[in-house]
């Protein structure tokens, strides 16, 4: 088992959601899952949780044992401090906060479907190129062929429109917009808009 699977079985909800209960018998319903964090700190942002009736705003932290918590030495570290819900494969011991209060911790183990993580399996110990090309067959050419070229109108569509938001504040200085997407470029994914501020 590995994080990364937990991470996408959350995010596209590939789990059973109906009548989950904590590890300590709280009733649990998900309002929102949050927002999947590519960087430090917990593993989902601004999640809206309803915990025994209460509803809580937070981040939600992922692992495959409850005691991963203290491996990665979460306690110890302030960005972890706001996690309202604790989602795990297996549960093998209770999380507390620095007051000592536990952390609602849910159990993920017994409601994947066994296919998906057979699926997921199969495709991490592939030993081609492309994990998924040998499943290239089984798809349509007409599906991919417009799935292909969906995504280049989305992309096409994105970045026009960042270029024209540029043009209308620089008031249509062809320069200036050509200069800020040059620097934007040098500080790639996680520091480009700085550079365009």
């Amino acid at each position: 088992m590995q994080e990364d699977f937990l991470h996408h079985v959350w995010k596209y909800k590939k789990f059973d959601t109906s009548k989950l209960l904590s590890i300590n018998g709280e009733a649990i319903s998900i309002a929102n899952f949050g927002q999947y964090n590519h960087n430090s700190g917990p593993d989902f942002f601004n999640a809206q949780i309803n915990i025994a009736g209460q509803l809580w705003a937070g981040n939600v932290e992922i692992h495959v044992k409850s005691s991963d918590w203290y491996v990665h030495n979460h306690e110890t570290d302030r960005a972890y401090d706001n996690v309202i819900l604790h989602v795990v494969w297996q549960h093998d011991i209770p999380i507390l906060r620095k007051d000592n209060s536990e952390i609602t911790t849910l159990q993920l183990k017994d409601r994947v479907d066994k296919q998906l993580y057979h699926r997921y399996r199969e495709l991490i110990n592939s030993k081609t190129w492309i994990n998924c090309e040998n499943s290239f067959k089984d798809v349509d050419e007409f599906v991919i062929g417009n799935w292909l070229e969906r995504l280049y109108i989305e992309r096409l569509e994105r970045k026009s429109h960042e270029i024209s938001k540029l043009l209308e504040t620089s008031k249509n200085d062809w320069e200036s917009v050509l200069f800020k997407l040059l620097c934007k470029n040098f500080g790639l994914k996680v520091n480009g808009n700085r550079f365009i501020v």
